[in-house]
């Protein structure tokens, strides 16, 4: 009986995972610097991530690569887990920390004087409901201003 109530349950939670709709990044609203310490830096992030699904999702801190017109420029993780609340868009602040590859800093200056550079950012990004979770692979791209960037990263904290 026991094997029986196992295998059903174990039916139902396969029977979720296939009738998963994948969250989309609606808007990206902007940043704060918080701290830079050599080539660590932290920031929020605030976007909205609307989700589809009749259960919330959570997001495990997970690693992504970022790159600046093609090239590696270091490596975002997030701080904390972030949950997403069902059938709504979340408005969501991020904590973020960036460690930046040797040099980039030198990089990003001589990018200072471009109209706006392309942003990618890549990776596997961890998430699930319950106890499953799955590494779902991200690529978001976007052209940004080099001007904002560079005026948000040496204001003070």
């Amino acid at each position: 009986m026991k094997k029986g109530l196992l295998f059903v349950a174990w039916l139902l939670i396969l029977s979720a995972c296939s009738i998963y709709k994948e969250p989309e990044f609606k808007e990206l609203n902007g940043y704060k610097l918080t701290e830079m310490d050599g080539n660590n830096i932290r920031f929020n992030v605030d976007g909205i991530i609307s989700n589809p699904n009749w259960y919330a999702i959570k997001i495990k801190k997970s690693s992504l690569d970022i790159y600046i017109e093609n090239k590696k420029f270091g490596v975002i993780s997030l701080e904390n887990k972030i949950k997403i609340k069902s059938k709504r868009d979340n408005n969501l602040s991020v904590p973020i920390s960036l460690v930046l590859e040797p040099g980039s800093m030198v990089k990003m200056m001589g990018m200072a004087f471009r109209d706006s550079i392309s942003m990618e950012i890549k990776g596997p990004l961890k998430a699930g409901v319950f106890f499953i979770y799955h590494k779902f692979p991200v690529q978001f791209t976007k052209n940004v201003s080099s001007k904002s960037i560079i005026k948000n990263l040496f204001t003070s904290p």
